[in-house]
Parts: C-alpha cells; structure tokens; sequence
C-alpha cells in the first residue's frame, strides 16, 4: 500500500482527487447511493450531468448497470475498472484521507475523525459491505457482530476482521412518549428482510413489535421522515442523540443495560502496512461511545 504522506492524516474536506481519478469517484457514489439522484447531491451536479458522465464512462469502458449485481458490480465493472479503483484508494491513503463506510446503527464512531471522507450512510447486507471494501469504493466497514454470527461460514480472504468493541444500542424517535398510552409498547422500523437479521433477532427477543421500514427508507432523511410521518422509533447506537445532524431532534432512549451491537471493522488485506488504517483502527478502538 502507499507510504505516509507527509501531511498525514489530513482534514478531509482539503483532499482534492486529480481530474484524471474523478469519474472514478462519480462511479464509486453511484455505488454507495444507489442511485444518480442521490450521487448527484453528494457531488454538488445536476442529476442530467451525472447520468451523462456515467454513460460517457460505461460506454469508455464497455461498463452495464445491472440493479441485481452485488454492490461494486451494480454499475458495472471489469478488470481495468478494479485497478482504477484500487489507485484511487492508493491515492486517498497516500494523501491521509480515507473513506469508511457504516450504517445509520454504528456512524457515530466515525464521529471527531475529520481524515475520514463522507459516504453516504446505508442499512446495507454483510455481504455487500465485504464487496465495497474488497473492489476499493471503501477502505474499511463497520460491520456488526449480530450479522457475523448469522454468516459463520462466510468466508473473504481479501478482507481482515478487527474487533473494535462492544456498542450500546438505543431507540431514536421523532415524538416523546404519551403519558396517555399506558406504556404501550412501541413499533420498531427495523431494515428490509435481507439486511440486518441479527439486529432483527436481537430486538425480538426483547420482545419488541417490529414493522419494516420499506424499500423507500434509505437515507439518514428518509428514516427521520418515516419516524415522524408513521410514528414509532428506530434502533440507533449510543447512549445519546448527536448534537447536530439528521438525528439531532429525535428523541434517543437507551435500552436495557447490555444490549450491544458488537463492532468489527472490515479492511482490506494487509492493512496493517498502511498507517493511515492502523491509526484509524487504533482511534476506533479508543471511542468514547463504545463500552469498553
């Protein structure tokens, strides 16, 4: 991997991709979002712009969006692609920015790193988290322990699994309770089917009434809008709601003591010859957030 960079780490807002990577960093958000109107937000582009350049790229390198591949491939890629990928991400390690993804349940370790590039937050599968990291759109992935467990034999020798520490899990809402109801139990949004099994168990066995979110609840936005349109919480980690962001105005109540997502953090191999992500990993395990 790259050596350090004499401005290592680095705030991450002063990095600056060359000209010659960034329709990589366009495919790269396609990936992470979902979608062109998402990206196009996050890139600061009209939507038509960034459906041109996408087509412009594909059509360069003979790319074909399939909305059924694993995360990585859904846009298309190839052998030339990974590699330009891969250089991206020597880039971002050698410049000491790097770009960690995580769902809406663990982002607050990410919280006071300010190397860290933004990407946008998403309930994604385990698989598809170890497919971002392993094509290069990601350098690293917190991944929960509930899920591990459920994929034992999952097996990705391009991937390395640290253990970060234990995460107190909360229940966010967009309204207090009612002294009215009784103490009825609340509805909790959990994500689709296929997503977060473990968390799902979890949250049953503490016999809680879940409903599913849907396919229209994505984004950070998405979910607080849910919240406030249908009523009912949403699980989240901490032991307290952020001071400013999506979540800021929602409601945060910790659940019973020992309730935890167990983190993990998902490099690629050989990380431990990058400087940028072991300094990363040790920060991580050192989170005020975590419980020790």
């Amino acid at each position: 991997m790259a050596a350090r960079s004499t401005s290592w780490p680095r705030q991450a807002h002063t990095y600056r991709l060359p000209e010659l990577l960034t329709d990589i960093r366009l495919l790269d958000l396609l990936e992470l979002s979902g979608s062109t109107h998402q990206a196009s937000q996050v890139l600061e582009l009209s939507q038509p712009s960034v459906s041109r350049r996408y087509r412009a790229l594909a059509e360069d390198f003979e790319l074909r969006a399939e909305e059924e591949s694993p995360p990585g491939w859904r846009y298309g890629t190839n052998a030339t692609m990974r590699l330009l990928r891969l250089s991206c991400r020597c880039h971002r390690l050698q410049a000491g920015v790097a770009r960690l993804g995580a769902d809406l349940l663990h982002h607050s370790l990410l919280d006071g790193l300010p190397w860290l590039l933004p990407a946008p937050l998403r309930f994604r599968p385990l698989r598809d988290w170890f497919e971002l990291v392993r094509h290069g759109v990601l350098d690293g992935a917190l991944v929960s322990e509930l899920e591990l467990e459920r994929e034992s034999a999952l097996q990705e020798p391009e991937l390395e699994l640290h253990r970060l520490g234990p995460l107190p899990l909360s229940l966010a809402r967009a309204t207090a309770p009612d002294p009215s109801d009784g103490g009825a139990a609340i509805t909790v949004l959990v994500p689709g089917e296929a997503i977060a099994p473990g968390l799902r168990a979890l949250l049953n066995r503490q016999g809680m009434t879940l409903r599913i979110a849907g396919p229209g609840c994505a984004t950070p936005e998405q979910w607080r809008d849910q919240l406030r349109r249908r009523g009912g919480a949403m699980p989240v980690g901490g032991r307290t709601g952020p001071a400013a962001g999506w979540a800021e105005h929602l409601e945060w109540r910790p659940l019973a003591d020992g309730t935890v997502s167990p983190v993990w953090l998902a490099l690629p191999r050989g990380s431990d010859s990058e400087p940028l992500l072991r300094h990363t990993l040790e920060r991580l395990r050192a989170a005020p957030a975590l419980a020790g």
